[in-house]
């Protein structure tokens, strides 16, 4: 099952083109050592998309919501109460 997993998220395609269209209030979230999905990535992502909130979780990884879940739970809460 990782191995499918593995392949498909390396053959699916880019969907920054249409990040620009996203017009929903988002939150981008990030661990700030992500090495699987960088914060550079993100940045990107959260750049592309307007009026969009990009939140770095400190001292987390890739499974913030589970290294962090106070903070991503903090960062959560205050997104959805703007």
């Amino acid at each position: 099952a990782f191995v499918r997993q593995q392949k498909a998220v390396m053959t699916r395609p880019d969907s920054r083109p249409g990040l620009s269209s996203i017009r929903c209030p988002t939150l981008v979230l990030v661990g700030e050592g992500d090495q699987l999905t960088p914060p550079a990535l993100s940045e990107e992502m959260a750049a592309l998309i307007p009026n969009s909130r990009l939140v770095s979780v400190p001292d987390s990884g890739h499974l913030s919501t589970l290294e962090k879940p106070e903070a991503v739970t903090k960062a959560l809460v205050e997104w959805m109460e703007s």
